[in-house]
């Protein structure tokens, strides 16, 4: 950028104020957020309007949360070569679109095409965002405190995607989707007077292969464990998707080994806080989505609450996760974040197996859900805060933000195989227990608890991988050896 170029930003920066310009842009990562979250509550009612089998029902979660992170580094590095605000405006643009196009869905299969373009909506607005919000901020107080913000729009925009989701779900379901189209309209009417210019900073090329080939190799690799789980393992559609994602994960895994400019520095993979930390992120990811994704589910379907009060019910829980998320500061402080990481799983694993034994149709809802779902929400929220800062300690500069972006891209990918897994796991226990008769209210109810209980005990299975992998963390040597394998 040129002399002339940059005094034309800063003073177009000085007239607009730079804390107006970070509340646009976190309304552009709060709709983002809050639209993983704000569907839950309204997944019994779309399954109910559009036919979704029941392992089918996870695909509107999967396609947003599976896109969004699979082209979430891509999105960061296009917005570097095209420029951030016009990246702003191009991914807010396909955003508002396909939350159109979801809201007016009248078949299941048009809801997943939506949800496939809100996550890649999602995937080029969010990193230019944030970006952008680093330009406007100088190094400094102000800029630590607008990150500082920034990074607790998660927990915010969780909570309230809940209620808002119980809310219009109350209405109608299609509104989850279109309350996304005025608040995008108005995104980009006021983005073109308040955001700054900014101009391409880096040379090279777009690994849209790379990205392409990983999250299409996820996908088919999700749809094969589904589509086998209801059609048998040996069935035809079943192996073509198995080798179909193998065929890709492995073009993936080359084109990473051998791109001038991969998605992913190589740099990161020899750092064992950085595996290790990432492999334990993309497993909480996993517990959160699937988890909220049971809850919802078991409120709704076996206990009969209408959208909004499982909403209600659901509140404590994210609430318990801002409460852990604080926690975390102090006990990073303590004790260091690995140990931090470790005290939170080994709270949620506990809470997870009180939870999976409550679970049950006639037992009352505060014992069944309510309180041992917050208590895990406790430790979730901390170990939540603990792995992002194990999984980016000690490292700097473009190879900081990298990590960072491969967090998200962890958590959501793993938040995407959650829900696929403990759905299916579910599914098949409920199916089990129902047989192909038509079967009374109590005894369907009975047996929907029994399957989410059984994904209850899954989610705790995680917990215990999880936990074995940050022992082996700790055994790796301390975080402030990432820096050493940076500067090599």
């Amino acid at each position: 950028m040129s002399m002339i170029e940059a005094e034309g930003v800063q003073i177009g920066r000085a007239r607009r104020g730079p804390w107006r310009i970070f509340s646009l842009l976190a309304l552009v990562q709060f709709v983002v957020v809050l639209d993983g979250s704000v569907v839950v509550v309204a997944l019994p009612s779309i399954q109910a309007d559009l036919g979704f089998s029941a392992t089918g029902l996870g695909w509107v979660m999967n396609a947003y949360l599976l896109v969004f992170g699979g082209f979430l580094l891509l999105g960061g590095r296009a917005a570097d070569l095209v420029g951030r605000r016009r990246l702003v405006f191009v991914g807010t643009a396909v955003f508002t679109l396909a939350s159109l196009v979801c809201g007016v869905s009248a078949e299941s299969w048009h809801l997943i095409l939506g949800r496939v373009a809100q996550g890649l909506g999602a995937a080029l607005a969010a990193p230019a965002a944030l970006a952008l919000v680093t330009d406007v901020f100088p190094e400094g107080d102000q800029r630590n405190r607008a990150l500082a913000i920034w990074g607790g729009m998660g927990g915010i925009a969780g909570a309230a995607g809940i209620l808002l989701g119980g809310l219009l779900s109350a209405v109608a379901w299609e509104w989850v989707f279109l309350i996304n189209v005025p608040v995008g309209a108005a995104v980009l009417l006021l983005g073109r007077r308040m955001l700054p210019a900014s101009q391409a900073e880096a040379t090279g090329g777009l690994d849209a292969f790379g990205a392409v080939s990983g999250t299409g190799g996820l996908c088919l690799l999700l749809y094969a464990v589904v589509n086998g789980s209801e059609l048998g393992w040996g069935s035809t559609s079943t192996l073509i998707g198995f080798g179909a994602a193998v065929v890709l994960l492995a073009a993936f895994v080359v084109r990473q080994s051998k791109a001038t400019a991969p998605l992913v520095p190589r740099l990161l993979f020899r750092l064992p806080n950085v595996v290790f930390g990432n492999a334990v992120n993309a497993l909480l990811g996993a517990l959160l989505f699937g988890g909220f994704f049971v809850s919802t589910l078991f409120l709704q379907q076996a206990r009969g609450y209408d959208p909004f009060t499982a909403s209600l019910l659901i509140v404590p829980m994210n609430l318990a996760m801002l409460v852990g998320s604080q926690a975390a500061t102090r006990l990073m402080g303590r004790f260091g974040p690995a140990n931090a990481l470790l005290s939170g799983l080994l709270g949620q694993a506990v809470a997870l197996g009180w939870w999976a034994s409550a679970l049950d149709a006639e037992q009352h809802v505060l014992f069944a859900t309510v309180l041992p779902a917050t208590v895990w929400c406790c430790g979730l929220g901390i170990t939540i805060v603990a792995a992002y800062v194990l999984c980016t300690s000690g490292l700097t500069g473009s190879v900081a933000g990298a990590a960072s972006g491969l967090v998200t891209t962890t958590f959501e990918i793993g938040g995407a195989v959650g829900v696929a897994v403990l759905t299916t796991v579910a599914d098949r226990r409920t199916a089990a227990l129902l047989g192909d008769s038509t079967a009374d209210a109590v005894r369907r109810a009975e047996a929907l608890a029994s399957g989410h209980a059984i994904a209850l005990w899954g989610a705790l299975a995680l917990a215990v991988v999880a936990v074995a992998l940050t022992l082996w963390l700790k055994r790796s040597g301390p975080v402030e050896g990432q820096q050493d394998a940076q500067e090599a």
